[in-house]
């Protein structure tokens, strides 16, 4: 059985940003999401979870206060839901090397495009160089036999991380059951508490060759 990890972001939600008067600021008026990109990319992760070939851990790098947003992955079916909380805001960079020292185990590591607000997608690719994995963008599909994974369009290979193609998996809505038996689970907050590398001077493009 392969283990999956989905990088999750909480983002404002698009349709509940609102602007001041006077143009200059821009503020939430409702609660926060998931961001949507990151939704195909736990579907394509669960897919492959319904067919008793994974178990798929979801971990995000917020506040505190996100345990609430991210409880709903319990409900869609992810097996475990990791928060890990950081003191101060951080930077692609350093969010990915915080999650590539949680990860170090995990087969497959799969993401959304980019996030909805920012518009860039470097956390993914900035994983996969600190674990030293291939990258592949924009995925459709990925089939497990055994100890063998093969990407659609790519082939086959054994361990990668790779962004999930927006709309090629459709997003399922969870069910009364699931929903109640997730009001039972707890996102498990963690710590990081490893020296950090110092803040990035580049961004990563996010369109690849």
């Amino acid at each position: 059985m392969k283990k999956i990890v989905v990088l999750i972001k909480e983002v404002p939600d698009p349709k509940g940003l609102g602007v001041s008067k006077s143009k200059a600021q821009i503020f939430e008026r409702e609660k926060r999401i998931i961001n949507p990109n990151d939704r195909f990319a736990i579907e394509l992760a669960l897919k492959l979870k319904d067919q008793g070939e994974a178990e798929v851990t979801a971990i995000s790098v917020e506040r505190k206060e996100s345990a609430t947003t991210l409880k709903e992955l319990y409900a869609l079916g992810a097996d475990n839901v990791i928060l890990v909380e950081t003191e101060n805001e951080l930077d692609s960079n350093q969010i990915a090397h915080v999650i590539a020292e949680k990860i170090k185990d995990a087969d497959i590591v799969l993401g959304g495009s980019f996030s909805v607000i920012h518009e860039i997608g470097e956390v993914p690719q900035r994983v996969a160089a600190a674990l030293g994995k291939p990258f592949f963008g924009d995925i459709e599909d990925v089939e497990i036999k055994g100890d063998v994974v093969k990407i659609a369009g790519v082939g086959e290979v054994t361990s990668f991380v790779a962004t999930v193609k927006p709309g090629s998996n459709k997003p399922r809505r969870p069910s009364a059951k699931m929903i109640i038996l997730s009001r039972k689970k707890e996102v498990k907050i963690e710590k990081f508490e490893g020296e950090l590398p110092s803040p990035s001077k580049t961004r990563i493009a996010t369109e690849l060759p």
